[in-house]
């Protein structure tokens, strides 16, 4: 009788914990840079081709360095949207409230970033609409921009 007891007492223990941890309210902020995206990346190479021949009507680039760092330099045609890191709320809705600029049809997107790894800022725009076909990032980022000497692919304010 005492094991039936242990045994029944184990099981509604066990089915408590199961009922609380299903119910229990996910507040850890998942990390959009982990999101299941086939991220494209675009070496500066390439992205310098494109500057060179692609007319600026062809594709936009989004860049989210902090506005300082614009300002030092950028690509041409950039549009800034100050949100660097990506990682508040206010930063996210930065990112949201600026995307209808990015909307224009099947242009390809280029994201630069100061680093190169402008993975919340895609997610956040494919959450919003985007096709992910259209969204690439500029490895190495703004910081690593290896063309700064050049006035055509490097623009500062």
């Amino acid at each position: 009788m005492k094991k039936r007891v242990s045994g029944l007492l184990l099981i509604a223990l066990a089915m408590f914990a199961i009922v609380l941890t299903g119910c229990q309210k996910n507040d850890a902020k998942e990390d959009r840079a982990e999101a299941d995206i086939d991220w494209q990346m675009i070496s500066p190479e390439k992205m310098k081709g494109v500057l060179e021949k692609d007319d600026a009507k062809d594709y936009q680039i989004i860049d989210i360095q902090p506005k300082a760092d614009f300002e030092k330099g950028h690509m041409p045609n950039s549009i800034s949207v100050p949100a660097y890191p990506v990682d508040t709320e206010e930063l996210e809705k930065l990112i949201v409230d600026n995307v209808d600029q990015f909307k224009d049809g099947d242009k390809p997107i280029y994201v630069v970033c100061p680093g190169g790894g402008a993975k919340r800022t895609i997610s956040l725009m494919i959450d919003e609409g985007i096709d992910e076909s259209r969204l690439f990032i500029v490895e190495n980022g703004a910081k690593k921009w290896p063309y700064k000497d050049d006035g055509k692919l490097w623009v500062t304010d």
